[in-house]
């Protein structure tokens, strides 16, 4: 394993200083792993070392190998190791699904807590929910009349629940989005994750919002999903 070029490789794209020693770190692990339980190596590894690998930090040391799983994935990606990459990634696709937390309205960072409260009271507690129950103008209509919230608020947590189709973009970055003119996920995909980068920092500098600007690498991982995404809410 070459540390250094792994780092050159992760700084590239975009990865902060703490989480590429966190990636050379867990590769280093997985590697110790190989060589002194599996008499195997990097250039050589097998579906079955990961799976033994996996077992060991989910049933021995109890833990998630999801981001274990994650790091091996960059470090494929950087290797050109494409067999064991699918593998890795099918992996944890899978694990993922089976963990996932379907983000709750109340999260939203500084959402009305009344509104979030009444439409609670008739079911609809998550982005999931909101989506289909507010994608239409009927829809959100009808939700305002009963719960006596504005329909352009009604609309706005539709919007937010929509954009965090895209990816790990929930609680204050779908506010940061939404204020940034990325209301759907189909605006978001006419533009290059550079051209993003730029956006969303004239946004943050001329607004004073209080974050930081999404990170590079993020922002193409987020921009691949809202290129497959289709248009849901009617306006």
């Amino acid at each position: 394993m070459n540390d250094e070029e792994f780092k050159i490789y992760l700084k590239k794209k975009g990865k902060k200083d703490s989480v590429i020693e966190r990636n050379v770190k867990t590769v280093k692990e997985f590697r110790n792993y190989l060589i002194k339980q599996r008499e195997n190596d990097l250039d050589t590894v097998s579906t079955a070392d990961i799976c033994s690998f996996v077992e060991i930090l989910e049933k021995e040391r109890k833990t998630s190998a999801k981001g274990y799983l994650y790091v091996l994935m960059n470090y494929f990606k950087f290797t050109g190791q494409t067999e064991i990459l699918g593998y890795v990634t099918q992996l944890r696709e899978e694990k993922t699904k089976k963990s996932r937390r379907v983000f709750p309205l109340k999260e939203f960072y500084q959402v009305n807590e009344d509104y979030i409260k009444k439409l609670d009271s008739i079911g609809i507690k998550n982005v999931e929910q909101m989506l289909e129950e507010g994608k239409t103008i009927k829809q959100r209509k009808e939700l305002s009349q009963r719960l006596d919230i504005p329909e352009e608020d009604i609309l706005r947590l539709v919007e937010f629940s929509d954009i965090t189709r895209i990816g790990y973009v929930k609680s204050k970055l779908a506010v940061l989005y939404h204020s940034a003119g990325f209301d759907s996920p189909t605006k978001f995909a006419n533009f290059t994750a550079e051209e993003l980068y730029k956006h969303f920092e004239d946004y943050i500098q001329k607004s004073g919002w209080d974050g930081m600007i999404p990170n590079l690498a993020d922002l193409k991982d987020n921009l691949k999903n809202a290129k497959k995404l289709k248009e849901v809410v009617e306006k």
